[in-house]
């Protein structure tokens, strides 16, 4: 129970910074950009929307377990889903932080690692983006919850009473006191499903043969399979799982260790069970299969090559 404590206090405090800066900025979209102004500054175009959302990965950096409360504001701005995709896909691997992590694990290794990893990390955030903004284009993705509707509504009611005997005084201070309040509703409502996936996670870590890793190390595919479920059970930050992926390199070689960096930021348990807190079934189901398609496909290529 010691080493299970440790293991589900290491997840969560590792993920808790980046959730809380996801939180943060979620805010800020909320408060000074309006819908109208989201909807002139993405394109309507589903392939240009989804490259886009690719290039906002890597100027709006965010850790796989920030990128979930801002792609969910994004969508309640109405911006297109194939840039919020392809955002939420692109930014745990493309952002500056986890490339210099990257680097600095595989550069004296296998730097082919670290382009596979930025390029396929690419490559498959777009044509997810693409795919699932053609699929849900015009639907109703996220699940509409009873408190978050009371919440908003509380805050609505009393910015507007504030605003009403404010309105001319401390109009900075009042501004900043309602960006916390609303970034600790966002932290609050996705910390519960964060704590749920840390506990599944570092069970999963602790009491997991570490024989049933190592079975199929001998073939590719069943290696990049391996390794993708481990990548999707083990629930890492993104800002550290290239470590331990170079740990895994000897075992399991280069074609299961790239298919273990792509999958890892992109899904695991944590991240699942928050999507499934905000987003409908349909659109988490059908996100995860094509995450575990692709990446599985390419990976396999680059077996291959």
């Amino acid at each position: 129970m010691k080493n299970l404590s440790i293991v589900f206090l290491s997840i969560l405090f590792e993920s808790l910074p980046f959730l809380l800066l996801g939180a943060f900025i979620s805010a800020i979209i909320e408060h000074y950009v309006s819908e109208e102004k989201m909807a002139k500054m993405f394109p309507k175009n589903i392939f240009l929307g989804s490259i886009v959302g690719i290039f906002l990965g890597f100027f709006l950096p965010a850790c796989d377990c920030a990128v979930i409360p801002i792609s969910k504001k994004l969508i309640e701005k109405k911006v297109p889903i194939s840039v919020a995709v392809s955002f939420m896909l692109a930014s745990p691997i493309i952002n500056p932080v986890v490339l210099l992590s990257t680097y600095t694990a595989f550069s004296k290794v296998d730097m082919n690692i670290f382009y596979y990893r930025l390029f396929l990390g690419i490559i498959v955030s777009l044509i997810i983006g693409i795919i699932m903004g053609m699929l849900f284009k015009d639907k109703e993705i996220l699940k509409e919850r009873k408190e978050e509707v009371e919440e908003k509504k509380i805050d609505e009611d009393e910015f507007a009473e504030l605003e009403k005997y404010t309105k001319h005084n401390h109009h900075f201070i009042n501004t900043i006191k309602s960006i916390l309040e609303d970034t600790s509703i966002d932290f609050y409502g996705v910390l519960k499903y964060l704590m749920i996936g840390a506990i599944i996670a570092s069970s999963i870590q602790v009491f997991m043969p570490r024989s049933i890793l190592t079975f199929f190390n001998a073939n590719p595919v069943l290696s990049i399979i391996v390794l993708m479920i481990f990548a999707y059970l083990i629930s890492l930050c993104s800002n550290s799982d290239s470590f331990i992926g170079r740990s895994l390199l000897n075992t399991f070689g280069s074609t299961g260790v790239i298919a273990y960096l792509i999958l890892g930021p992109m899904i695991d348990i944590k991240n699942t069970i928050v999507l499934m807190g905000h987003f409908k079934s349909k659109f988490v189901w059908c996100f995860i299969g094509l995450i575990f398609l692709f990446v599985f496909l390419f990976s396999l290529v680059v077996g291959v090559l």
